[in-house]
C-alpha cells in the first residue's frame, strides 16, 4: 500500500494527468489547472514529510502493525 503521506511521484503523476485533461477539455480548464496546482503543493508537502526527522514511536505507516 502506498503512503500518500510521503510520496511526491503520486501528486506528480496526478498533476500531469490532470494538465493532460485541461489540454483537451473544453470546459473547465481553469478548475482542471488549479487541480493540477495543488497536487504539486501535495507533492511539496510529501517530500517534506519524508525528509522531516520523525519522533521515535511517533509514526506507524499505514499496513504496519504498532
Amino acid at each position: 500500500m502506498t503512503d500518500f503521506l510521503t510520496n511526491a511521484d503520486h501528486w506528480r503523476k496526478r498533476a500531469e494527468r490532470t494538465r493532460a485533461l485541461a489540454a483537451i477539455a473544453v470546459k473547465d480548464q481553469g478548475r482542471l489547472l488549479k487541480v493540477a496546482e495543488e497536487y504539486d503543493r501535495l507533492a511539496t508537502l510529501a517530500e517534506r514529510r519524508r525528509s522531516a526527522p520523525v519522533p521515535a514511536g511517533s509514526y506507524v505507516p499505514a499496513g504496519r502493525p504498532e
